[in-house]
């Protein structure tokens, strides 16, 4: 009997990627895929493709798109905008792919049976919005099967929420690892040894991850693989509906709450890692069931930042817009092998969205909710111009939003300690000569010696207006973030008091009232602290560029010490002036706040922001009024 191929291939950018991404994308894998595969039109394969990447191709490369359309291929739905299903609510699942199922039956005149998952992130209760979008069968991984005791994986099984019936189709991951990063006969071999085998994976691995252009391309690793397949006794491609017509289900299966076995094990706090990697060795094959990891959920524990903008986009399930749809999109909310989280102009994006929603809402009165969930209210004070949000939880500036650039100043990120930086930093260069191309999940990286020593790990998030009492205060530790601490007012939690336009936060040692403006707002702190030591007023502010961000006139630097009542940052980019002005001088020691991130192509290190810290020396009491504003 063949070995029957279900062979399928998923195409994602974020939502709105910078250009010069999606068009290297378009360039190095999209392109010359689609170009290859439409010449051998006896070749099945299935296609899933975020809406927004689909029409981007379709406005600005139409000879590809109609490459597209010569293949022989069946359209997977999902969400239009990539959203990790399981992250919202019920309507807006059917929304998002109801708009992907009309895009493909208007450019394709297919109407989808199956359904691309998301990061493979799976919960029943998106079950019941797949069959009323006429999902028939969904893509899982062969973990999810493994994690509920299911061992045989070759063909598809059925699952049910209430009465509600799917099919689920898992992924091989021998198949996902060799596929295209073995030699063909040895991919070959892997798929003939199976009664049917099912790989659906990154269309990216053919041409856009690292040295695989050159692989598949360049080497005619996809080429011979096509034809190879085609020209075999023992293997035949079929498309997913084919089989699912003519095949039986194996049985019933429920699956466990987990997504792919490497995010799963990425959704877990680092020192959690680090067990989960040490109990990983010490099981046999035949119990991996009982390691499951993480929930994909748990990037919202693990980031604050992304726990943010998930929850403030749940703020207007009722909008139903399509910046509202663009703002679930999944790849800002975490971070694996991938940017994430990390990646600046992905939350600026988020917000970007976010401040749409906002202008367009009919809510716009002063808000006390803990929107977060956090065990502690945020204050929403919407001006005509702006947008600011506080934590009671430090009293601090947690969102400062520009309404007309749509634009959030306060998109800071922290600097975490990541399960991947132990073994960087302490690594030496790699000698061992590995066979064929590695994929992004086993490539070994080393960095500069230099480079390891610029990096920190912060201890508490990059937010405004945190307040600091210290007796050693001096601008080298501030970077380090080792200065000794007699009070810390950021894991303080304030009581809140709002009167007009007028917020004031009060805790038996400070009080911090803010009077709000159009454009920013007033500050005014009265500190009572028994000793003579030095107050810190922390801010940390985010900006889109900072190759040419000036500050009092001056470029910004990677670190710098200045005194002035007046420090003014020119924002070239949004064109836009944020003073920060005080009633005296004060001396500032800033820095520019840098991540270390693991990427599919290596690490990256990137600017989450400007870290400033305004100090006065003080006996007992100290007294801090001043203004921030942005301005044209």
């Amino acid at each position: 009997m063949k070995t029957t191929l279900l062979f399928g291939v998923h195409m994602h950018q974020p939502v709105d990627n910078l250009f010069e991404a999606v068009e290297n994308a378009v360039k190095s894998c999209y392109g010359p895929f689609f170009k290859l595969l439409s010449r051998y039109d006896t070749f099945k394969f299935a296609l899933h493709s975020s809406g927004w990447i689909l029409r981007y191709i379709k406005d600005n490369h139409a000879d590809i798109f109609e490459d597209i359309k010569k293949c022989n291929i069946e359209f997977f739905t999902g969400g239009y905008y990539e959203p990790v299903l399981a992250s919202i609510d019920k309507e807006s699942q059917i929304a998002q792919i109801q708009q992907l199922n009309e895009f493909i039956y208007e450019n394709f005149k297919q109407r989808p049976k199956g359904l691309w998952l998301t990061e493979r992130v799976w919960d029943d209760n998106i079950i019941s919005s797949l069959k009323q979008c006429g999902v028939l069968y969904s893509i899982v991984d062969d973990y999810h099967l493994y994690s509920s005791g299911i061992k045989d994986i070759d063909g598809f099984y059925t699952t049910e929420e209430a009465g509600d019936k799917l099919s689920l189709f898992p992924v091989n991951k021998d198949l996902r690892y060799a596929i295209p990063f073995w030699q063909v006969d040895d991919a070959i071999h892997v798929i003939e040894n199976k009664e049917c085998a099912i790989i659906f994976d990154d269309l990216e691995k053919f041409g856009l991850w690292p040295k695989t252009y050159e692989l598949v391309y360049e080497s005619g690793w996809l080429k011979e693989f096509i034809e190879h397949v085609l020209a075999s006794k023992e293997i035949e491609s079929r498309h997913f509906n084919e089989y699912f017509e003519q095949n039986s289900s194996k049985g019933l299966v429920y699956l466990q709450d987990v997504s792919y076995f490497e995010m799963n094990e990425w959704s877990l706090k680092k020192i959690d890692i680090e067990k989960y990697e040490r109990y990983g060795k010490l099981l046999a094959d035949d119990s991996m069931q009982f390691l499951r990891g993480g929930l994909w959920k748990n990037f919202f524990l693990k980031y604050s930042e992304s726990n943010r903008i998930h929850k403030r986009m749940m703020e207007f399930r009722q909008l139903k817009s399509d910046f509202f749809y663009k703002l679930q999109t999944n790849d800002v909310f975490w971070h694996g092998a991938f940017g994430g989280i990390y990646l600046p102009n992905l939350r600026d994006n988020a917000y970007r969205y976010l401040v749409e929603c906002e202008n367009a809402s009919s809510t716009q009165g002063i808000e006390v909710k803990d929107v977060e969930m956090t065990g502690y209210a945020q204050i929403k004070i919407p001006t005509e111009n702006m947008i600011f949000r506080f934590s009671c939880k430090g009293g601090s500036l947690i969102e400062f939003d520009d309404r007309e650039n749509l634009f959030n100043y306060q998109n800071t990120l922290m600097r975490r300690e990541e399960f991947y930086h132990e073994n960087l930093l302490t690594s030496k260069e790699d000698t061992e000569q590995t066979k064929g191309v590695q994929t992004i999940h086993n490539i070994k990286h080393t960095i500069d010696e230099n480079i390891k020593k610029q990096i920190y790990f912060d201890t508490y998030e990059r937010l405004s207006f945190m307040d600091f009492i210290s007796s050693d205060f001096l601008p080298e530790k501030f970077i380090g973030g080792d200065f000794h601490t007699a009070k810390d007012f950021s894991k303080e939690v304030f009581k809140e008091n709002i009167s007009n336009q007028t917020l004031i936060f009060e805790h038996e040692n400070l009080i911090k009232q803010y009077n709000f403006i159009n454009n920013g707002f007033d500050f005014d702190f009265e500190l009572n602290f028994e000793g003579t030591y030095t107050y810190i007023l922390e801010i940390n502010l985010h900006f889109a560029h900072y190759d040419d961000l000036l500050l009092n006139n001056i470029l910004v630097q990677d670190k710098g010490v200045m005194i002035a009542k007046e420090f003014v940052f020119k924002d070239a980019y949004g064109k836009r002036d944020i003073a920060i002005l005080f009633d005296e001088p004060k001396k500032l020691s800033y820095f520019l706040i840098k991540t270390f991130s693991q990427s599919e192509s290596g690490f990256d290190s990137i600017v989450q922001g400007i870290s400033m810290a305004f100090t006065t020396d003080f006996m007992d009491k100290a007294s801090i009024k001043g203004k921030i504003v942005c301005q044209k």
